[in-house]
């Protein structure tokens, strides 16, 4: 019993922090908190097994760094593969415009074919294709004959 009843003021004090208090915290202040206790529990590990330590060898204290250099490569080649993936402009915001002009005559063809069956264009004059003119007929607020979202 002497040994339970600290654990669990410890559990229930740990709790009362993580559920209260650092949810309240900003991102930085997360961040740094974060960093310092890290660097804290560097410093008394590495002040606990000095002796340990100062035995090894040169490669053997390179083995510490491994987890870090590996997921260095893991960020940059996923970073890298991102870049190719995309470019340097990013993603293409009309997917349709690398079309052939053939395909682009069936599609207008057919979302006109489709709009005029369903009377999006009843009495209207159209400008252009229905693909053209998307944004005005999916944003014309409630007028009769016109597709409306709501």
């Amino acid at each position: 019993m002497e040994l339970f009843l600290p654990g669990l003021v410890t559990l229930l004090i740990v709790a009362l922090i993580v559920f209260l208090v650092l949810p309240r915290l900003g991102a930085p202040v997360l961040a740094s908190l974060a960093l310092v206790l890290l660097a804290y529990g560097i410093w008394s590990h590495m002040t606990l097994f000095y002796s340990e330590y100062r035995y090894t060898t040169w490669t053997d204290r390179i083995k510490t760094y491994g987890p870090m250099i590996l997921i260095g490569i893991l960020i940059f080649s996923a970073l890298s593969y991102i870049i190719y993936l995309f470019g340097t402009e990013g993603p293409s915001a009309l997917p349709a415009s690398n079309l052939t002009p053939a395909q682009t005559v069936a599609v207008n063809n057919t979302v006109n074919s489709v709009a005029n069956s369903l009377g999006f264009n009843a009495g209207k004059k159209s400008n252009g294709t229905v693909l053209e003119n998307l944004g005005g007929i999916l944003n014309t607020p409630n007028k009769p004959g016109v597709f409306n979202r709501r």
